[in-house]
């Protein structure tokens, strides 16, 4: 399912024949996917298995795109995407070819997906904690390869999982690059979490110190680092260049973009428009230095680089996206950051993060505080919301922890297109923040 075996070279001369103006840029997107879902068990017995496939064809002209896409890989249906990106080119205009790939076949098993509701279930009881639990597990596959005029991308594969909890109280998701004991003791700290505050009071609205949790901080940096460092996002102000070399935050505060720094099986090496991944210093010392460019913007800037174009599927364009945000360690143990949050708000927990582009407005959903006493944290406190400008609440990042830890930040949803996001991130201190 590779497409290692495509006719890369015949695919390039026939997109040639659209690409044919100065600044044309033309490629095909091959996509397969599986989806396997383990439904609760009062919904239905068994697995639910989806399997598609299909391919794009992308024209890009003085800054318009042209997108044509088909639900199938085969010749006649490359030729048609071609001909309709190009809206004139004769149907015979250059010699066909053969264009077949492997049909997909049916998942040989999925057990890792069957056994993970008991061992949730299992951790639960050893927890002391049981409740009305729907749970549902799928795994999520998928292979790519971008073919342009110009190059031909490596093929690319990724596999990973997420679940989804329903309580009578509320959701909880995450997204795991695995199914282990590990990954199971994760999903019940959150949903232990979110039982033991079900009918505790919020926070008081006002100003607090709050240290985020590894997974907290994940969606933190991804949603007001990441969305507003993507070139489409600071499009919508002026040029995406300009806002390099401008301070966002304190000199400890560094954060980078790595795709190829993933674990296996979720590491990429191309993008979803076949250019080379880069390790990419979006903020270094407070400053930003990189934003995430696609090939599109970054051929209308010397300073840009791209390899930060992702998709939801071939029936999407490609965006400026991050995939794996990494926080640059600071010097703060974790008994010495819980110290210096002393009386203040510990937040194990983050979802719904929300960025306004052209306010800078920033709010972010914590369903679950915990004050810390003692230099750890104590009682429950229920859900609040960390709000305010970009700028202040990365200038309130007083203390970084010294341990990354590796974190599903979740699904990204920016612009319709769902793509999973990931980060190994340390704990963080925000001081004099404001919660809602």
């Amino acid at each position: 399912m590779s497409f290692e075996q495509l006719h890369t070279t015949a695919i390039s001369r026939r997109l040639a024949q659209v690409a044919d103006g100065e600044g044309d840029l033309a490629d095909v997107y091959f996509e397969r996917r599986e989806r396997v879902e383990l439904p609760p068990a009062d919904e239905a017995l068994g697995l639910r298995v989806w399997q598609e496939q299909g391919l794009a064809v992308r024209l890009v002209r003085g800054g318009h795109s042209w997108l044509a896409s088909r639900d199938s890989i085969d010749a006649s249906s490359f030729q048609q995407a071609v001909r309709q990106v190009a809206r004139a080119l004769p149907a015979a205009s250059y010699p066909g070819f053969r264009l077949e790939v492997e049909p997909p076949r049916a998942p040989v098993e999925a057990g890792e997906v069957q056994r993970f509701p008991a061992a949730v279930q299992r951790l639960l009881k050893e927890r002391l904690v049981g409740f009305p639990l729907r749970l549902t597990v799928r795994r999520h596959r998928r292979w790519l390869r971008v073919v342009g005029t110009e190059l031909a991308g490596e093929p690319q594969s990724e596999r990973f999982y997420s679940c989804q909890a329903r309580m009578p109280w509320g959701r909880h998701g995450v997204v795991l690059r695995r199914l282990d004991p590990a990954c199971a003791a994760e999903m019940v700290d959150g949903l232990v979490e979110l039982f033991r505050a079900r009918d505790a009071p919020p926070p008081p609205p006002g100003r607090h110190t709050v240290v985020l949790s590894p997974q907290a901080a994940a969606v933190l940096l991804h949603e007001a680092v990441a969305h507003a460092l993507e070139t489409d996002t600071l499009a919508l102000g002026g040029r995406p260049e300009a806002a390099v070399g401008v301070r966002i935050g304190p000199e400890h505060l560094a954060v980078l973009d790595d795709p190829a720094a993933l674990p296996e099986p979720i590491r990429r090496t191309c993008d979803d428009e076949g250019m080379p991944v880069v390790r990419r210093w979006l903020v270094r010392a407070g400053t930003v230095e990189q934003p995430l460019a696609d090939r599109y913007a970054a051929s209308t800037s010397a300073s840009l680089i791209p390899g930060a174009g992702r998709r939801g599927g071939r029936h999407q364009p490609p965006v400026p996206r991050s995939t794996h945000l990494e926080g640059v360690a600071g010097e703060a143990a974790e008994g010495g950051l819980m110290a210096a949050g002393e009386g203040g708000l510990y937040a194990p927990l983050a979802e719904r993060g929300a960025l306004d582009p052209l306010r800078g407005d920033f709010s972010l959903q914590l369903p679950v505080t915990r004050r810390i006493r003692d230099g750890r944290p104590q009682e429950y406190l229920g859900p609040a919301r960390l709000e305010g400008r970009v700028a202040e609440l990365l200038g309130a990042v007083a203390v970084v922890g010294d341990k990354p830890r590796f974190a599903g930040a979740g699904w990204c949803a920016k612009g319709g297109q769902r793509m999973a996001v990931w980060a190994t991130v340390p704990e963080l201190l925000l001081e004099g923040v404001r919660l809602g």
